[in-house]
């Protein structure tokens, strides 16, 4: 079973995968967050600005979705790791948000092995340390 070992606020915390089914049910709650920011990201480019009302729009659109993406991202990386969970109130005070979203990084990496299977399929040794 491979853990990642992150940083935030100056302390290291060890983060262990989920078993199978808590892993899908979190992988699960990041449909929505994760549709809604990619939903806006592919219509930029097709949105016209050409009077106030539809710059207004634009804004109203992208705050709803991407300005509170930090915080559903951070609500993730919780949801994920019991050990960051147990310890919240002390990361959010003295962490950053890039530290937590690096953080996250890791996270989706076991959340998401496909680095393993990769290497598998294509026969090459992953640099990754199992314990």
């Amino acid at each position: 079973m491979r853990t990642v070992t992150v940083q935030l606020g100056g302390q290291e915390y060890t983060i262990q995968p989920l078993p199978m089914k808590k892993a899908r049910e979190w992988r699960q709650k990041l449909e929505q967050p994760f549709g809604a920011m990619v939903k806006v990201l592919e219509t930029a480019d097709t949105i016209e600005l050409t009077n106030l009302g539809s710059i207004a729009g634009v804004v109203q659109t992208f705050a709803g979705t991407l300005l509170g993406s930090v915080d559903i991202l951070l609500g993730l990386l919780f949801a994920y790791a019991p050990t960051l969970a147990a310890d919240r109130e002390r990361i959010e005070n003295e962490a950053y948000d890039e530290e937590a979203l690096g953080a996250l990084v890791e996270v989706l990496k076991i959340a998401y092995p496909f680095g393993t299977v990769l290497g598998l399929v294509t026969g090459s040794k992953t640099n990754r340390s199992e314990t």
